[in-house]
């Protein structure tokens, strides 16, 4: 029998995520404090993949003991297959966390990749090196906003909410459907226009933004392997800026070692405290900015 009736709603989910990520917290703050009394060194080092573990440890030991997670028992949903019949197989829900926590990071690792094995290969014309280039520099820009118009989608339709859970067509069923939140569709519909027409506008901005910039910005000369990694804008690598994608100004520094425009990651923090690269817990008072520090290209070659 079908369970499609039961269907979860934003609300549910949404709770459920939100819940989850608290109790996430909890054991990546718990995982850091036990790495610093190890050692500062090593904390330095591996405290960023500290978020990781605990998502993968938090998950999969729920997978692993056919449980609910924390967030799901709290909402009172539980995970079926894509026919809405019956729980997915462990093997399914592993890789869905893996996707989900590791996915953005595999796809960086193949477009850097991609972008040696350009630089090595030497049957590949310097014209074509250059358009590949740029294909994977726009891919960069385009990645994160995929992220963006799935969860507009998701405020819009309902359904699922992680783009690993439609990659393997796991649901969520409302197992109290007596409770389920109607009344609340309508604002999350609102939330999902809103938030589809700013990304929209925003990618409207960058595309204005780079048809404005003088055509010799645009092509990138034949230069020296070592120097591939420059951007198409000139930008050497850890000096643009992952939020406006310029060449950073008044560059700031956050606790976990990126770098961003002053003004971009203030604004950032006042919505959520996180860093916008690794997701590492950031305070507005623990970001420092640089004095004295050159982003000259010709510098930094």
């Amino acid at each position: 029998m079908s369970l499609f009736h039961a269907n979860a709603g934003q609300a549910e989910i949404i709770r459920t995520v939100q819940k989850d990520q608290e109790h996430i917290e909890y054991v990546r703050a718990a995982l850091s404090e036990v790495l610093l009394l190890l050692s500062q060194r090593h904390w330095f080092r591996y405290n960023a993949l500290c978020k990781l573990v605990a998502e993968v440890l938090y998950h999969h030991y729920a997978i692993l003991h056919n449980l609910q997670t924390l967030g799901e028992e709290y909402t009172g949903i539980i995970q079926v297959d894509a026919n809405y019949v019956m729980l997915p197989n462990k093997a399914l829900q592993l890789l869905a966390i893996l996707l989900e926590y590791g996915g953005e990071h595999v796809v960086d690792r193949v477009l850097t990749y991609l972008q040696t094995e350009i630089d090595r290969s030497e049957e590949l014309l310097e014209s074509v090196k250059t358009g590949l280039h740029k294909l994977i520099d726009t891919l960069r820009v385009v990645v994160p906003y995929v992220r963006g118009f799935h969860t507009s989608l998701f405020y819009i339709h309902g359904g699922k909410y992680h783009i690993s859970k439609r990659l393997t067509g796991i649901n969520y069923v409302l197992i109290r459907n007596w409770l389920k939140e109607d009344h609340s569709v309508y604002g999350y519909k609102v939330l999902g226009y809103v938030t589809l027409t700013q990304l929209v506008l925003a990618l409207a901005a960058r595309y204005q933004q780079y048809r404005s910039q003088p055509s010799q910005a645009k092509v990138v000369a034949p230069v020296r392997s070592a120097d591939r990694n420059r951007t198409a804008s000139g930008t050497p690598p850890g000096r643009s800026c992952a939020l406006c994608m310029d060449t950073a100004q008044a560059i700031t520094v956050t606790q976990c070692g990126h770098l961003f425009c002053w003004q971009c990651i203030l604004h950032w923090l006042d919505q959520r405290q996180v860093c916008p690269i690794c997701r590492e817990s950031v305070k507005k008072s623990r970001v420092v900015r640089l004095q004295n520090f050159s982003v000259d290209p010709e510098r930094t070659s």
